[in-house]
């Protein structure tokens, strides 16, 4: 921003004693110039979050390919502990991140574990037709 001497609100050193209605003037012009820019600063962040809000609408559809893809997948836990080996069907995500780390698996028991992506390996799918 480029500051113009001349400009009424700037003023210089030289300037005489000014009165303090003259003052008041100046701060008038100056509080009415900051409520113009707050206004302007508010309608700017109003149109960026516009814009986001479309950013988001694409993030929430790779999330629900991502769920129509991994749920109903047969997995092999992988890790060592009380299910290594075992295999399982994903049901659904844990989580209410768009990013999905934990998955809840289905084992052939009936009982239902969460477990980490990388705990698991995913099988090939089942060709039926």
């Amino acid at each position: 921003m480029k500051i113009d001497p001349q400009d009424p609100l700037i003023g210089t050193m030289s300037d005489q004693k000014k009165t303090s209605e003259e003052l008041e003037s100046e701060m008038d012009q100056l509080v009415r110039r900051m409520g113009t820019l707050g206004l302007q600063l508010q309608e700017t962040r109003r149109r960026e979050s516009h814009v986001q809000s479309s950013e988001s609408a694409s993030e929430q559809e790779q999330y629900k390919a991502l769920l129509r893809k991994m749920v109903g997948r047969r997995v092999l836990i992988t890790v060592k502990g009380p299910h290594q080996g075992k295999e399982g069907v994903i049901t659904r995500h844990a989580g209410d991140t768009f990013h999905p780390v934990n998955w809840y698996v289905k084992l052939p028991d009936g009982s239902e574990t969460r477990k980490h992506k990388g705990s698991f390996k995913l099988l090939p799918r089942d060709e039926e037709a």
